[in-house]
């Protein structure tokens, strides 16, 4: 009996050290899992990106030359009284600008958008008064304005022709004209479906003796008027929509 109990006994012992041990299931082994080491690639330096300038002015043979950098608003300049050729350009999409004098008062924008173009400013005492000026621009690139005395040009003789496409403006060459009857003709590729102006200018005063409209429905006309003193002039024609092209004559006999 005695054996028996300590033979129990010794398996009982062997069975619990064998459990404590692990011997009586499979070997179990533990794995360790490493990330795959990946190269990250360089994040490149961002370049700078151009800001607005203010806009510089410079004066070169009588004339007055804005250039800048999208937005801006210019130093002063001084405009007198006369008739003065405003022609700008830009390598962007649009440009708008306009001219204010110091109590904030000049003329709306000239450009109305377009990227190059050509038109006349009148400096008279009535809507534009003579003093110093700021031009504020706003485009998506870089752009140059020229503001230039109509009267420091040489006149050519008349008969004179500009042509344009619809909506666009077109500005002669200044001319000499005596006091007496003058000519103004035009014709248009198609018919008008708006109006057209033609202004004629003494470049010393500002002042207008012809205002005439193109009418609508027209594609060639003639129209007379009648000018007051000998002198040189220059002038200002809006070609109506609907026209596609048009010419403008002005002559004298």
């Amino acid at each position: 009996m005695a054996f028996t109990i300590r033979a129990l006994s010794t398996a009982l012992l062997i069975l619990a050290v064998a459990a404590l041990c692990g011997c009586s299931g499979p070997e179990k082994k533990i794995t360790a899992t490493v990330a795959p080491i990946v190269d990250e690639e360089a994040t490149p330096t961002p370049l700078p990106t151009p800001s607005a300038q203010r806009p510089a002015v410079s004066l070169l043979d009588g004339k007055v030359i804005i250039s800048g950098y999208r937005d801006g608003a210019s130093g002063s300049f001084r405009l007198d009284s006369g008739v003065y050729i405003v022609t700008w350009e830009s390598s962007g999409t649009y440009l708008s600008f306009s001219l204010t004098d110091a109590s904030g008062n000049g003329s709306a924008d000239l450009s109305n958008g377009a990227v190059s173009g050509k038109k006349l400013l009148i400096v008279d005492g009535d809507k534009v008064y003579p003093g110093n000026f700021t031009l504020i621009a706003a485009s998506d690139s870089s752009w140059k304005a020229m503001i230039e005395r109509a009267d420091a040009i040489s006149p050519a003789s008349l008969p004179i022709t500009m042509s344009c496409g619809e909506g666009e403006v077109g500005i002669s060459s200044p001319f000499e004209a005596h006091a007496g009857d003058m000519w103004i003709s035009y014709s248009f590729s198609r018919t008008a479906q708006g109006d057209g102006h033609v202004y004629i200018y003494n470049v010393n005063s500002g002042l207008s003796f012809y205002t005439r409209p193109l009418a609508e429905g027209a594609q060639a006309g003639e129209s007379m008027a009648i000018v007051p003193d000998d002198g040189v002039y220059i002038a200002e024609v809006t070609i109506p929509p609907g026209a596609s092209y048009g010419e403008v004559k002005i002559s004298q006999k």
